[in-house]
């Protein structure tokens, strides 16, 4: 079987690494083509770009790549007509995907599975209409999803979410103290400033300057900065900051708060039970349309599941220092407040499901 798979964003590399896992049981000799990260590539993947030429956000940061991207789809549509794989995976990344998706059905017939459905729920709701146009087969990774998108007319199947398949608690945790020279007995604080590079740079210092400002509170803290291992680093850090780039998510795990980006890491932390502030800033053209077009209460999957504010947010004017600090500080050192939070989490936790969403999805398009 030959499959063509477009992953545009960390995340998608993780849960489709995953995916592609659960295809090659029972087609070994899958031959494996599209868009993806390193993590898609160890299982096979052919990428025709380098993630991180595409994982961007906002529309001021989509804009001055217009170019790059319209070639870009010139070139998966001339892949396309040549080597005709049977099935289109798209997964998440809805801006390039769903445009992707309904320029190839005006060339072929190939079946195009949708995993990780766009977000429609809390924007641009008309995409819906490429969906029912475009999209043979839509696999949705929340509950509610399938019945928001089954009242539309939309059929939907549920598998849960991926990234149970991918975190595993608890395991090696003494090697990794050890490796970092981690006291587990000492808090830790750990700085989650996001995926991509833009969000690397928007929200690093910030991040960084909050930290420390916790420490001179706390002075017993440990601070470590979780980094996607693609991710560049284009200043000093300060001594006192760990910098954990080989297994990030393990970083969040251990730690007794953390500071995060607003995104996949979110829900990340809800799963491990590691409490946190969401922080997230953009460039003022990108906030502006964010706003107009947004109509959810939340930006973070986690508060949205719970239809409320379970992890403070600062976002945008509101993501500053003196913000920050007092968020981290109240759940480091409000034991009441600390209690209601994790049990909020447990509850959120009881939502989301059970493992086997990769295995799910990849009977589900075996069968398309």
């Amino acid at each position: 079987m030959k499959i063509f798979i477009i992953a545009g964003e960390p995340s998608g590399d993780e849960y489709g690494a995953k995916l592609i896992t659960a295809l090659k049981n029972d087609s070994p000799n899958l031959s494996i083509n599209g868009i993806g990260g390193p993590l898609m590539e160890k299982q096979g993947l052919n990428s025709m770009v380098p993630l991180n030429q595409i994982a961007v956000m906002g529309f001021g940061e989509v804009i001055k790549k217009i170019k790059f991207f319209i070639n870009l789809e010139k070139r998966i549509l001339r892949f396309l007509k040549k080597n005709k794989p049977d099935k289109i995976i798209l997964i998440d990344y809805p801006g390039f995907n769903l445009r992707v998706a309904k320029k190839i059905k005006k060339i072929s017939n190939i079946k195009i599975i949708y995993y990780i459905s766009p977000q429609i729920w809390a924007w641009k709701e008309k995409r819906i209409n490429t969906i029912k146009k475009y999209v043979d087969i839509l696999l949705v990774i929340f509950e509610f999803e399938k019945i928001w998108y089954e009242k539309r007319g939309v059929a939907a199947h549920y598998v849960g979410h991926p990234f149970l398949d991918i975190w595993k608690p608890g395991i090696q945790n003494d090697n990794f103290y050890k490796k970092y020279n981690i006291n587990s007995e000492q808090p830790i604080l750990t700085l989650f400033p996001g995926s991509r590079n833009q969000e690397l740079e928007r929200h690093l210092s910030l991040f960084v300057e909050s930290a420390l400002a916790i420490k001179r509170q706390v002075p017993n803290l440990q601070i470590l900065l979780g980094l996607h291992p693609e991710l560049k680093l284009n200043s000093q850090i300060n001594d006192e900051i760990i910098i954990v780039q080989d297994n990030p998510l393990k970083a969040l795990e251990i730690s007794n708060a953390a500071i995060i980006s607003s995104g996949t890491a979110t829900l990340q932390s809800a799963i491990m039970e590691t409490p946190a502030v969401v922080v997230y800033k953009m460039n003022w053209f990108s906030w502006l349309i964010t706003k107009l077009l947004v109509k959810i209460k939340f930006a973070s999957m986690a508060n949205i599941i719970m239809n409320e504010e379970l992890y403070t947010e600062y976002l945008q004017h509101k993501a500053t220092k003196l913000n920050i600090v007092n968020g981290v500080l109240k759940i480091l050192n409000d034991k009441a407040y600390y209690d209601l939070l994790m049990n909020k989490i447990k509850m959120l936790k009881q939502k989301i499901g059970a493992p086997g969403a990769s295995n799910k999805a990849a009977k589900l398009i075996e069968k398309v």
